[in-house]
């Protein structure tokens, strides 16, 4: 059992700490990254700078646009070709990326679940029991059937409509979430012994698949998801198990950049996390110790027009 005061996962360094040592290596994992590579290929396209990706709101609109160049279901070109598009355009941009990961004001790319500041964007109240994930849509969709997700509010002004990483997804008008207006809104903070998982990179959700999952009883990749981006998600966690040790999985910012369509093989086993497009937590277990409402999202946010 993990110490329930401590957060568990991802070993990857803060991007905003000016460690030249470690500079050069996480210079590359994100220029190998699709999702990253696009966001860094975005933004020299709109002439934004490092201190522009320091501003919360702006990466993660520019993140939301990337994710949705490189939706395995867009159709405006091959998701594989996107893919390989985009970090074969990024290559040219090791001045960016250096700028960014040296910027301490990016830090909060890495930043672990703030737990008083997490937006939630639907009901009910509490989370539903994990179901067990022996279900393929559940592996597919690498979530439980009835998952609570979050994400963390921004430190933007409240006249900012992308207050999150939701908000800038439900912008982008893509993805299966696909809701009903007005969607009620609630700040609610975590209680302090909540037990998080954190992903910062795709060995963490290969550790979280393989330390929780049944990889020898994988039964493959959904045929339609391979055919049409030439992904394999591999197998998911069991979260009712994974519900033993944590209450919430938690994917840092840096995380989604890095982890979002990159294979990880370790032990015979590849995982692939695809389907998380923007920094959530999924919750497991009910683990929040006060709600707040706040004025219910009556219209899809809109955000600058950061498109390929």
């Amino acid at each position: 059992m993990t110490d329930p005061q401590h957060s568990a996962g991802g070993g990857t360094a803060d991007p905003g700490r000016p460690d030249t040592a470690g500079l050069a290596g996480r210079a590359a994992e994100l220029l190998q990254a699709p999702l990253a590579a696009a966001v860094f290929v975005l933004a020299h396209r709109h002439g934004l700078l490092a201190d522009a990706l320091a501003e919360p709101a702006t990466a993660t609109a520019l993140a939301a646009a990337a994710a949705d160049a490189l939706d395995p279901w867009n159709g405006a070109e091959p998701a594989a070709h996107a893919r390989r598009r985009f970090v074969d355009q990024a290559a040219e941009l090791h001045g960016l990326v250096n700028a960014v990961l040296s910027d301490p004001r990016t830090g909060w790319w890495a930043a672990p679940l703030d737990r008083d500041h997490q937006l939630l964007l639907s009901e009910p109240d509490t989370a539903p029991a994990p179901t067990a994930a022996s279900a393929r849509w559940q592996t597919y969709a690498q979530q439980p059937a009835q998952g609570l997700i979050t994400s963390t509010e921004l430190p933007v002004p409240q006249e900012q409509p992308i207050r999150s990483g939701a908000h800038a997804a439900l912008a982008s008008g893509r993805g299966d979430w696909t809701p009903t207006y007005p969607l009620v809104q609630a700040r609610v903070r975590v209680a302090p012994r909540a037990r998080i998982f954190e992903i910062a990179g795709p060995a963490d959700w290969h550790r979280l698949v393989t330390r929780y999952g049944d990889p020898a009883g994988y039964a493959g990749p959904d045929r339609n998801l391979l055919e049409a981006a030439d992904i394999d998600h591999g197998p998911a966690p069991v979260w009712d198990a994974a519900a033993a040790d944590f209450d919430g999985v938690h994917l840092t910012f840096v995380g989604l950049l890095s982890a979002l369509f990159v294979p990880w093989s370790q032990s015979g086993v590849t995982t692939t996390l695809w389907s998380w497009e923007w920094e959530r937590t999924l919750w497991l277990r009910p683990a929040f110790a006060d709600r707040t409402a706040l004025p219910d999202l009556v219209e899809q946010p809109t955000a600058a027009p950061f498109r390929p």
